[in-house]
C-alpha cells in the first residue's frame, strides 16, 4: 500500500541517510498536490562527497528521486541555478518539507532562501536582442511549416521561450516544462491564461493567429520581432 508522502520520505531517509546534515521534500508531495504519477523529490545534504549525485530508487509505492549534494559542493550547485535562472535546489531546500535537519543544514536552508529572495541576475539589452531575435525566427518557421510535426515542434518553442523571455525580463525566475508555466501563470494570470488560449486555439484548431498575436503583443514594449540589424 503507497504510504503518504511524507512517511515515505521519512523512511527512505532513516533508512538509507540516517546521518544527512538535511534532508527536504520538494515538488507537488511537499504541497498536498500529488497524484499517482507524482514522485518525491528529495534533496539530501551530507558532510562529505564531492559532485552532486542523482539517484533514483523505489520506496512504499513511490519512485524517489535524489539529489545529493555536500558541504564542500552545494554551492557550486547552487550558483549553477542561480546563473540558468532556474535554482530547483534552492527551491526545494528552501520552500520544501523538511525531514532532516541539523544546524549545518539550517545555514544551508538559509542560503537557499537568501538566492531566491535576492533573485536572478539582471537582464542586459544584449539578452532581450537575443531572445527577441530567437522567437522572431521561431515565428518565422511557425507561418511556413513544411509538415505538421515541424509545426508542433516550433510551437513547443514559442511557448518556451516567450515565457523564459516574460519572465527574465521582469527579474523572476524561469523552470522547466509544467513548472515554467506554473511560474508564467503565477506572474500574471492574465498573461497565462491569454497564452492557454492561444495554444487551445493552435492545437485543438490548428488555428496560429491567436498564438502569433500574442507573440507580438509580448514583444512591442520591447522593441517587437528583430531579425535584420541583430548583431550577437
Amino acid at each position: 500500500m503507497k504510504k503518504e508522502p511524507m512517511e515515505a520520505a521519512e523512511r527512505v531517509i532513516h533508512r538509507h541517510y540516517p546521518d544527512c546534515l538535511l534532508a527536504v521534500l520538494g515538488g507537488s508531495a511537499s504541497r498536498g498536490e500529488h497524484n499517482e504519477q507524482s514522485d518525491l523529490d528529495i534533496v539530501i545534504l551530507e558532510r562529505d562527497g564531492d559532485e552532486m549525485r542523482r539517484k533514483t530508487l523505489e520506496a512504499d509505492g513511490w519512485i524517489v528521486e535524489l539529489f545529493i549534494l555536500s558541504l564542500s559542493s552545494y554551492r557550486e550547485y547552487f550558483d549553477e541555478g542561480v546563473m540558468a535562472a532556474n535554482p530547483t535546489l534552492q527551491r526545494i531546500t528552501a520552500e520544501g518539507k523538511v525531514l532532516r535537519s541539523l544546524p549545518e543544514g539550517e545555514a544551508v536552508r538559509a542560503e537557499a532562501q537568501h538566492d531566491l529572495n535576492y533573485g536572478p541576475m539582471p537582464w542586459m539589452q544584449t539578452d532581450i536582442d537575443e531572445y527577441r531575435y530567437m522567437i522572431t525566427e521561431y515565428v518565422q518557421d511557425l507561418k511556413n511549416p513544411k509538415r505538421d510535426g515541424e509545426k508542433w515542434f516550433t510551437v513547443q518553442k514559442i511557448m518556451t521561450v516567450l515565457c523564459e523571455f516574460v519572465l527574465r525580463v521582469n527579474g523572476e525566475w524561469t523552470g522547466e516544462g509544467k513548472m515554467l508555466f506554473r511560474l508564467f501563470h503565477r506572474f500574471s494570470t492574465a498573461l497565462g491564461d491569454q497564452l492557454e488560449v492561444s495554444l487551445s486555439a493552435m492545437y485543438r484548431q490548428d488555428d496560429p493567429s491567436l498564438l502569433l498575436a500574442f507573440t507580438e503583443q509580448v514583444l512591442n514594449p520591447f522593441g517587437g520581432m528583430l531579425l535584420v540589424g541583430y548583431e550577437e
